[in-house]
């Protein structure tokens, strides 16, 4: 019974069941694997060998001694595999979202040009599209409201995947969520990026280098500003990051700035005064110091340094 329900669930038959015994080092015939799951009158069945049961339990890859279980006992592992599943299919979404979100920016960015819009329209009319068709096209991808729009559908799936314990939100941040988290590790990581990263990595490299922390730059709501600089490189030409730096370092003094009306947003503040100062990797004695300079407690500082997320390589989480 569990031999037809391994292969029920995998949609094999007894000739595909047969060839992947054989195939395993098991030579079986059709006949064989049908006398092992279809009863006698009797209700007896065919005995399994040994050398049998080890090909099933490999081709079926599960632990030999969970083969002579029930099916209702493979029914825990066969969910435990489907939210495995559920779990890689949706981060490879996460990822291809973000890369979805960088190509909307991008050709938002170019439309936004006269000249661009033209050179499109001339493509498009190449290949026999009309002008409606053409202006309709772009009307499509340049004058909605915001490149925002593009993740309503993207909603549901990412708060399941919160709910699995897989991910972190990729929407920029708001009141609602910065009580769960803090944007301060996310602007940054970004900052390292354009501050510290870019700067001394080869022009073509910088496009896998942008892709790779596109899930921060999303959730750090900076993709409309750092968009000239993201098109220019994959267009294979540098472009300064003083615009892009500039940017983040005023959203960090807004944060410092702001009134706390709890110790999470002190943290947060304290935070960004410890990310603009430079310090990572530090020896107790440097941190009790750098506390020391800022005013603040050891534990403060600490807490504060954990929120910000800089004891860790930056990156896309």
């Amino acid at each position: 019974m569990r031999v037809a329900w391994e292969m029920r669930r995998r949609g094999w038959s007894q000739e595909r069941m047969a060839q992947e015994l054989t195939n395993a080092g098991c030579p079986t015939h059709q006949s064989a694997i049908s006398k092992i799951v279809n009863p006698k009158p009797d209700g007896s069945r065919r005995v399994i060998s040994v050398d049998e049961a080890i090909a099933m339990a490999r081709v079926f890859g599960i632990p030999l001694e969970e083969l002579p279980l029930p099916p209702e006992a493979a029914e825990g592992r066969d969910l435990h595999e489907l939210s495995r599943t559920v779990t890689h299919e949706g981060r490879k979404a996460k990822a291809q979202h973000a890369q979805f979100l960088l190509a909307w920016a991008r050709l938002r960015h170019r439309l936004s040009q006269q000249d661009n819009r033209a050179f499109y329209q001339e493509f498009l009319a190449h290949r026999r599209v009309s002008v409606d068709q053409a202006n309709e096209a772009i009307k499509v991808w340049h004058d909605q409201p915001s490149w925002r729009d593009a993740t309503a559908a993207y909603h549901k799936l990412e708060r399941t995947l919160q709910t699995l314990g897989t991910g972190r939100d990729m929407t920029p941040p708001t009141d609602d969520v910065r009580r769960h988290r803090s944007v301060v590790a996310d602007l940054l990581r970004a900052r390292e990026l354009f501050a510290s990263r870019i700067p001394g990595t080869p022009v073509r490299v910088v496009p896998d280098l942008v892709d790779h922390f596109a899930q921060t730059l999303i959730r750090a709501d900076l993709l409309e500003v750092a968009m000239p600089l993201i098109d220019s490189y994959a267009r294979g030409t540098a472009h300064p990051v003083d615009e892009v730096v500039t940017e983040i370092d005023r959203r960090l003094q807004e944060i410092i700035a702001r009134e706390p009306k709890n110790r999470h947003e002190y943290l947060e503040s304290l935070a960004a005064r410890i990310g603009l100062r430079g310090e990572t990797h530090e020896s107790q004695e440097r941190q009790t110091r750098s506390a020391g300079d800022l005013g603040v407690s050891v534990e403060d500082y600490r807490d504060a340094k954990d929120l910000g997320d800089m004891y860790r390589e930056s990156g896309m989480r």
